[in-house]
C-alpha cells in the first residue's frame, strides 16, 4: 500500500494532538508525544526526495498527491526541506517547554497549527493556502489566550487573528486578477496585466508575516502570550509564510520579477526595522524587547526576499532556525521569571536575577543572540544578512545593525533591572517574619521536606535544560556549518534565480 507523504505530514501532527490534549496534565508525557510526532516526520523528510521509504506492507511516496475537496495537496521538491526545517524548529521549541509551564494549549494546539501551516505550503491554488493560514491563525488565537482572563486578556489573540484576516481580501483579489490576466497572450502586455496580482500578493504576504509597523501583532502577543508560544508563532507562523512567499516566486515568474513586489518588500522591511530599532532600547519589559527584536527580524527577512539569489534564500532559512533558538532560550528565562514574580516588567523583577541565575543566563544569551551578539547563533544570522544587503543596500545594512544594537540595549537594561537589589519591607522585623513562617512550617512540617526535594529536583532539571540550550546557541554560533545540509539544500531546491 502506497501512502502519500503529504497525507502523513498533515495527519500525524493532528492525530498526535488528540492524546496530547487528554494527557495535558502530564507535561512530560504530552511533550514526549509531540516529540514522537515531529521526529517521525523529520525522519521521513530527512531522506532524499527521490527515495522510497518502505515500511513492510506500506511504502511512503514523496511524489504522490492527495485530493481534498478538489484541491491538490502535494510535497514539491522546493517544499521538502523547508518543511523539514519547520518540524525541526517546532521540535526544539516543544522540548524547551519542559522547563516551565506554557498553558494546556501549547502542545495540542501547537501540533494542530503545525499541520495547518504545512498544508498551506503544500496546497494549491495559493488562495487555499491563505485559508489554511487563516485557520492556523484562528487556532493560534486560542493558543495565545491560553488560560488568561479579565480585562484586555484577549488583546494579543484578537490582534493576531485580525491581522491574519486582513490578508485574506488581498489573496482573494490576487486570485481574481490572475484569472483576468490569464487570457492575455501578448508578452508585452502580460507584465502590466499581472501587476495588480503582484501588488495584492505582496501586500497580503507582508501583512500575514507581521510587517505592519504600527498595527502589528508582535508587541501584544509577546506581552500576553506564554513566552514559548511567542517563539512558536514567530518561528513556525512567520517561517511558513516566508516559505510560501518563496514558493510563489518559484511558481510565478511575473511575481518573481515584479518591481512592485520589490518596492513593497523594501517599504515594509525598512519600516519594520525602523520600528523595532527606534523602540528596542526604551522598552520596559522583556516581552516587549522580544517584540522589537522580532520586528527587526521580520524587516530583515523581507529585505532578504527582495534578492533573488542562493545566498539570500540560505540566509532566510538560517534566520528562521536562529530565531527559534534565540527567542526560545530567552523565553525559558522569561517564563521562569514570570512564574515567580507574576510579570516581566523591569520595575517588578528586581532581585529575581540573584534568585534565578539560570533564568537570567537564558534571558541574557537568548536576548543578545536575538540582537546579534558575536559568538552566538544570532550573529551568524546577522552576518549572512549583511553579506546579502552589503552588496546593494549598504545604508540599510547599517540601519539593521543599529536596530540590532538597540534591541541589545533593551536586553542590557532588563538585565540591570533583574539584578537590581530589592528594598526591605518597611515596618516588618525579620524576627516577626521568621516567626510567621515558622508557625506555617510547623503546621505543615511533614510535607515541607517532600516539597523542598521536588523543588530542588525541578530547579536542577531547569538548570540542565538551560545549560544545554545556551550551549547550543553558542555552539552553532561558533560552528554554523552544522546547519549547512538543510539551509544550503533549501537554497539549491529553488530555481527562480540564476545558479
Amino acid at each position: 500500500m502506497v501512502i502519500p507523504a503529504s497525507l502523513l505530514i498533515l495527519l500525524v501532527p493532528i492525530v498526535a494532538a488528540i492524546p496530547a490534549y487528554f494527557l495535558r496534565r502530564w507535561r512530560a508525557v504530552e511533550i514526549f508525544i509531540a516529540a514522537i510526532a515531529c521526529g517521525a516526520i523529520i525522519v521521513m523528510l530527512s531522506r532524499p526526495m527521490d527515495s522510497v521509504l518502505n515500511l513492510g506492507a506500506f511504502s511512503i511516496d514523496r511524489h504522490a498527491s492527495i485530493n481534498i475537496l478538489g484541491r491538490v495537496l502535494a510535497l514539491r521538491m522546493s517544499d521538502h526541506l523547508p518543511l523539514l526545517l519547520l518540524f525541526i524548529t517546532a521540535l526544539v521549541i516543544f522540548l524547551l517547554g519542559l522547563t516551565v509551564a506554557q498553558g494546556w494549549t501549547f502542545i495540542p494546539l501547537g501540533l494542530f497549527i503545525l499541520a495547518l501551516v504545512s498544508a498551506g505550503l503544500m496546497i494549491r491554488p495559493f488562495i487555499y493556502a491563505a485559508l489554511a493560514f487563516e485557520a492556523a491563525a484562528a487556532v493560534a488565537a486560542i493558543m495565545i489566550q491560553a488560560e488568561h482572563s479579565g480585562k484586555d486578556s484577549t488583546r494579543g489573540a484578537l490582534r493576531y487573528l485580525i491581522i491574519s484576516t486582513l490578508a485574506l481580501p488581498a489573496f482573494l483579489g490576487a486570485g481574481y486578477a490572475i484569472t483576468m490576466a490569464g487570457g492575455i497572450t501578448d508578452p508585452a502586455l502580460q507584465a502590466t496585466a499581472y501587476s495588480p496580482a503582484s501588488i495584492l500578493l505582496g501586500i497580503g504576504l507582508a501583512v500575514m508575516i507581521g510587517a505592519l509597523p504600527i498595527f502589528t501583532w508582535t508587541h501584544s502577543v509577546a506581552t500576553d502570550a506564554p513566552p514559548l508560544t511567542t517563539a512558536f508563532l514567530a518561528t513556525i507562523g512567520t517561517g511558513a509564510v516566508t516559505f510560501l512567499f518563496l514558493s510563489l516566486k518559484q511558481d510565478y515568474d511575473w511575481f518573481n520579477t515584479s518591481t512592485d513586489v520589490a518596492s513593497l518588500c523594501r517599504f515594509f522591511g525598512i519600516g519594520s526595522i525602523l520600528f523595532g530599532g527606534l523602540l528596542g532600547w526604551a522598552q520596559r519589559s522583556f516581552g516587549r524587547v522580544i517584540a522589537c527584536g522580532l520586528s527587526v527580524e521580520i524587516g530583515c527577512t523581507l529585505l532578504l526576499m527582495n534578492h533573488s539569489n542562493a545566498l539570500s534564500v540560505e540566509a532566510v532559512a538560517f534566520g528562521i532556525g536562529a530565531r527559534a533558538l534565540s527567542v526560545g532560550v530567552m523565553g525559558i528565562g522569561i517564563g521562569i521569571i514570570r512564574e515567580h514574580s507574576g510579570s516581566d516588567e523591569f520595575t517588578r523583577i528586581g532581585g529575581m536575577g540573584k534568585q534565578h541565575l539560570w533564568a537570567a543566563l537564558a534571558i541574557a544569551i537568548g536576548g543578545l543572540s536575538l540582537a546579534g551578539l558575536p559568538g552566538t547563533l544570532g550573529f551568524v544570522s546577522r552576518w549572512a544578512t549583511a553579506r546579502v544587503l552589503g552588496q546593494t543596500d549598504l545604508e540599510i545594512l547599517v540601519l539593521s545593525m543599529a536596530a540590532g544594537a538597540s534591541v541589545g540595549a533593551g536586553v542590557i537594561r532588563g538585565m540591570a533591572a533583574i539584578f537590581k537589589p530589592t528594598l526591605p519591607i518597611v515596618g516588618v522585623e525579620t524576627d516577626s517574619v521568621d516567626a510567621l513562617s515558622g508557625s506555617d512550617a510547623e503546621s505543615s512540617g511533614r510535607h515541607s521536606d517532600t516539597g523542598r526535594h521536588v523543588l530542588a529536583r525541578h530547579k536542577r532539571y531547569q538548570a540542565v535544560t538551560i545549560a544545554m540550550a545556551v550551549g547550543l546557541v553558542i555552539l552553532i554560533g561558533l560552528v554554523p556549518g552544522v546547519t549547512a545540509p538543510v539551509t544550503k539544500g533549501i537554497a539549491q531546491n529553488y530555481t527562480f534565480y540564476d545558479k
